[in-house]
């Protein structure tokens, strides 16, 4: 009996271990794939809390000055900034080209409309690029046309 406690115990560890190490949540070394995702969920954090100039950083310096996060948020969910009120994200998942230089992550939101007191979980893929050591939303391909 003790020898499969142990058994299921350094199972466990080494799958928790395998888990944490796959995803790049290490403490000592953050892979891509885990910044995607962390750059992912703070960018609807901030839309979430309407703080539309923080989630214009996420760009790069062209696409910022060209950015109307507002009208874009508009225009994907379908409802008015001030009508959206995001209540949950979850990042489904993130994926890195070969080349390591551009991703893609797919999030769901749980969001509800105040003004229809409708409840939606759209789907959103946002597009980013890595330029020198740092990743940024692709504006146009992430922002128009790609709830699911």
């Amino acid at each position: 009996m003790k020898k499969l406690i142990l058994i299921v115990t350094l199972l466990v560890i080494v799958g928790g271990g395998a888990y944490v190490v796959l995803n790049g949540a290490t403490p000592f070394f953050r892979s891509d794939i885990h910044i995607v995702k962390q750059q992912t969920e703070r960018f609807f954090e901030c839309v979430k809390f309407k703080e539309f100039d923080e989630a214009s950083n996420y760009h790069n310096e062209v696409d910022r000055e060209a950015a109307n996060i507002p009208k874009m948020i508009e225009d994907l969910f379908k409802v008015p900034p001030e009508y959206l009120d995001i209540q949950d994200i979850y990042v489904l998942f993130a994926d890195i080209d070969s080349g390591g230089q551009l991703a893609k992550s797919k999030t769901r939101c749980v969001v509800h409309l105040l003004n229809s007191d409708e409840i939606r979980k759209p789907e959103v893929i946002l597009y980013w690029k890595k330029e020198g050591d740092q990743w940024f939303l692709k504006l146009r391909s992430s922002l128009e046309r790609n709830v699911l």
